[in-house]
């Protein structure tokens, strides 16, 4: 039965003396196929069970492993045993031409089978078939899928395709339901190409739900020169504000998107549809979410196929042959039920992402697990190489000539200081010259005997300068051999000094420490006691002090124990940063 659910349904009511035609017979078949069906999609969902592994047999064969696969309908696809297929063979193949990846998909297929003459027939055709074989359709297509329509299917919220390029895509998804202070992930899938350089991206806007430095939100993610996967997913872990009964986009001004490719750089402004709404409970959130589930949730994406590989190609001599596989790019497989329950008994799930930090902090790692689909994400932290800033110095020497012949001369300056203090420091000279050809003036780097020859126009002097370092003394010491007569009674000479300099102490001096507290509103009864919690980026000291600006407004302990007063009234807490003074949050409490 090749058709899509159909609501209500309907099946034969048999009694003595009724007519049976063809029409009841397929409504028999279809109530008791379409009933297993639903029940396929809606319990197990769709992908697949098992098998259905591509590898690549030689550079223009594919072999498909036996397996079994559930489409988007519910309905069963079985390859009883492994499967070779050639890429000439497949459907599609002709519009690969030129391109650098396609994909093999599956889906579901029938077929007529047995022929036979319907003798005595008085409707239809004279030659009809007695059975329907079910089975599959293998194809290839160069045509991206439907990255939303795909990831809601598979139960992904919130999701919004950033960037698309025949490189590289990315699609952002988070929850549109997440429970106040507690951690939830918000996920980039990237799909490229064997041949994309690494990827690089940041996604920054204002935001009002999730804690973050003075209320920005910033995702960014840098490509290890070692990941070869070309479909994969980010993960990015997140926690909700102590806010609760919150709705709001995930960038309410809009947000601004950066992609490094290479050498390429693109920049755009994006104006992102998602929402979030912020419950005060996991309850709260529970029966919010029970609100919104129907069952055309579950019913979506029927027209979807299987994506069993992706294939990365290769051209030559007219014809295409295989580069890479990347076996069931977007993870379209029925889950098992203990893994779907996470209760433990499956397997985990673990997912890793990795933050790059200022060299000078220390290397961290965070854990996010999630009950729900017993997924396990570590977020590591690791330190950047260290960076080092250049102070750099010009200035100029003017170089007398001794009297008479100067061939083969050397001629010395006195010990100057370059400017740059104590310590190992990199000069380079250049000799100033009238470049009469051009009537202005010019500097030579380097061996000037490299522009002495009849094909240039340029004619500097011939000599070679150098000079000595005294690191301990911030001086130096410059020397000009003179190959050949020079004019004039001086030569000047260009110094340019540079100094290496760690740059930990201009970062810390930049880098402004802030502060933050939760819950930033909160109600109250009197003599009721609250919680606060202080969170300090950008100062390794995280200590705070705790005060209530107003003299009756109740007391709190060093830990942010509040405790309101007898008194209802509008009260402030305020936190002031242990690393600077000038550095505080506030809440408020409203006592009733």
């Amino acid at each position: 039965m090749n058709n899509a659910f159909s609501f209500p349904f309907e099946r034969n009511r048999y009694f003595y003396g009724k007519l049976l035609t063809v029409r009841d017979f397929e409504v028999e078949q279809r109530y008791h196929c379409t009933k297993r069906e639903l029940l396929n999609r809606l319990l197990h969902g769709a992908g697949v069970v098992c098998g259905l592994g591509v590898t690549a047999s030689d550079e223009s064969t594919l072999m498909i492993e036996s397996g079994m696969a559930l489409d988007y309908q519910g309905r069963e696809i079985i390859l009883p045993e492994p499967i070779f297929r050639k890429l000439p063979m497949l459907e599609g193949q002709e519009t690969l031409k030129g391109r650098q990846d396609a994909y093999l998909c599956l889906s579901y297929g029938e077929e007529d089978v047995e022929p036979v003459n319907a003798t005595g027939a008085e409707m239809g055709a004279q030659r009809q078939f007695d059975l329907t074989r079910e089975g599959y359709r293998l194809f290839l297509t160069t045509e991206p899928p439907a990255y939303q329509s795909l990831l809601e299917t598979a139960g992904r919220e919130n999701v919004s395709v950033l960037y698309q390029s025949d490189e590289l895509i990315l699609v952002l998804s988070l929850p549109t339901v997440l429970c106040a202070g507690e951690e939830f992930q918000a996920q980039m899938l990237v799909v490229k190409n064997e041949k994309t350089p690494p990827v690089q991206f940041s996604l920054e806007g204002e935001n009002n739900f999730v804690e973050s430095d003075n209320g920005r939100l910033r995702l960014s993610w840098r490509e290890s020169r070692e990941e070869k996967r070309c479909v994969y997913t980010v993960d990015f872990p997140l926690r909700a504000r102590s806010l609760s009964d919150v709705d709001s986009r995930l960038f309410p001004g809009g947000c601004e998107l950066n992609v490094e490719l290479g050498s390429h750089h693109y920049k755009n402004y994006l104006e992102l549809g998602a929402a979030v709404h912020l419950c005060r409970s996991q309850e709260a959130c529970r029966l919010r979410r029970l609100r919104q589930d129907d069952l055309s949730q579950h019913l979506r994406g029927q027209d979807l196929p299987l994506y069993l590989a992706k294939l990365e190609l290769i051209h030559s001599a007219g014809s295409v042959f295989i580069s890479g596989v990347t076996s069931l790019p977007f993870q379209q497989a029925v889950k098992g039920e203990s893994s779907a329950k996470g209760n433990g008994s499956g397997d985990m799930t673990v997912t890793t992402s990795v933050r790059s930090l200022e060299y000078w902090q220390k290397p961290d790692v965070k854990a996010v697990y999630q009950p729900s689909s017993g997924a396990l994400h570590l977020d590591f932290g690791i330190p950047s190489p260290e960076q080092y800033d250049y102070a750099v110095v010009h200035g100029t020497v003017d170089m007398t000539m001794p009297g008479g012949i100067r061939v083969n001369s050397r001629v010395f300056s006195q010990e100057i200081a370059h400017g740059l203090g104590a310590g190992a420091v990199d000069v380079r000279l250049s000799v100033e010259f009238m470049d009469r050809g051009r009537q202005e003036t010019a500097l030579i780097s380097g061996n000037s005997e490299v522009f002495r020859h009849k094909s240039s126009k340029v004619a500097p002097p011939w000599v070679e300068a150098a000079a000595v370092v005294y690191p301990e003394r911030g001086t130096m010491q410059i020397g000009l051999w003179l190959h050949d007569t020079v004019d004039g009674n001086f030569i000047r000479v260009h110094y340019f000094a540079q100094k290496p300099e760690r740059d930990t102490s201009r970062i810390l001096s930049q880098r402004r420490a802030s502060l933050s507290v939760t819950p930033e509103f909160s109600r109250l009864g009197c003599r009721e006691k609250l919680q606060f919690q202080a969170d300090v980026v950008g100062s390794e000291d995280k200590s705070v002090v705790w005060r209530v600006k107003e003299e009756n407004g109740g007391v709190i302990d060093h830990n942010g124990l509040y405790q309101a007063p007898e008194l209802p009234g509008t009260y402030e807490i305020t936190a002031v940063s242990g690393a600077d003074e000038s550095v505080t949050a506030s809440a408020f409490v409203i006592v009733e």
